[in-house]
């Protein structure tokens, strides 16, 4: 197939060019000029060397599938207001609407954990019918495009796959973030502070997630006008002190876990796990 990927360069989309080349498809990426994937790339994509707002009907000529991963604000990252709107909302619908009048029959968009904010707490796994009730701006802002993506593909005749996606961790994201920031601890000797790492999380290796998606773009129980909303994880929560104790382990950490030295983040959730139904339906696992 020939696929469009918006936010190519990024942690989730550099893995995703890889999974979909390795499948054989035709990859247009889109990219600032000058920018590079975290991650080296044995095949390249064909590279669309302008910003996300500047796409034309032209650069869809043919193309069958749309999928969005361009996001700002990703935590630990901050953005404005005004970014969040202007990427999260905005810029995904003109994508949509560009994706419609190009005659794109798929659009694949991925969405975040957090956009079900305080009500992950009620539930031990969330499932992606659940209300949305986002407690920081990111959440909000992703909350909001899901529900314009959601509400343009219901008006007209497009297959919408959306993706809300848990803890994914792995090579290439972002140093601020958790896992990174143990791997580092852990290969250098230091000792790694942390939180008393009670809270749940729903963990998924990020080439799990890049799987995920390059099979939304090949399934074939999407229907015109009925999106599917799925969550992206693993399906079990584990604690983050444990699931930082298996990695210190794996890793060969010779330092030690701090618990307890960083303050637990006011207003973080205590329990976030996806409820999985719907994410791959078995015969296409098995393929």
């Amino acid at each position: 197939m020939r696929i469009l990927v918006a936010g190519s360069t990024g942690f989730i989309g550099s893995h995703l060019l890889v999974e979909l080349l390795l499948a054989g498809h035709e990859v247009l990426a889109v990219r600032r000029p000058g920018s590079g994937t975290v991650i080296p790339l044995e095949q390249q994509p064909i590279w669309l060397e302008h910003s996300l707002l500047d796409l034309t009907a032209e650069d869809l000529d043919e193309v069958e599938v749309v999928i969005l991963l361009a996001s700002s604000g990703v935590p630990p990252k901050h953005a404005s207001w005004k970014e969040l709107e202007h990427i999260n909302v905005a810029a995904g619908l003109q994508l949509i609407q560009l994706a419609y009048q190009a005659g794109v029959r798929r659009f694949v968009a991925a969405g975040t954990c957090v956009e079900y904010g305080s009500e992950a707490d009620l539930w031990d796994h969330i499932p992606p019918s659940a209300p949305l009730r986002p407690i920081t701006p990111y959440g909000a802002s992703k909350a909001a495009g899901f529900l314009m993506l959601h509400t343009f593909a219901i008006n007209h005749p497009i297959e919408l796959f959306y993706g809300r996606i848990f803890s994914a961790y792995g090579n290439g994201q972002f140093s601020g973030n958790f896992w990174p920031s143990l791997r580092l601890a852990a290969l250098t000797g230091r000792d790694f502070p942390m939180t008393h790492g009670d809270q749940i999380r729903d963990f998924i290796p990020v080439t799990h997630v890049a799987r995920h998606l390059r099979i939304a773009t090949e399934r074939s129980d999407l229907k015109p006008a009925n999106p599917l909303v799925v969550n992206i994880g693993s399906g079990q929560g584990q604690r983050v002190l444990d699931f930082a104790r298996q990695q210190w382990q794996e890793l060969g950490g010779t330092g030690s876990l701090k618990p307890d030295e960083i303050p637990f983040p006011q207003g973080q959730l205590t329990r976030l796990v996806a409820d999985t139904v719907h994410l791959v339906p078995a015969t296409l696992e098995k393929s």
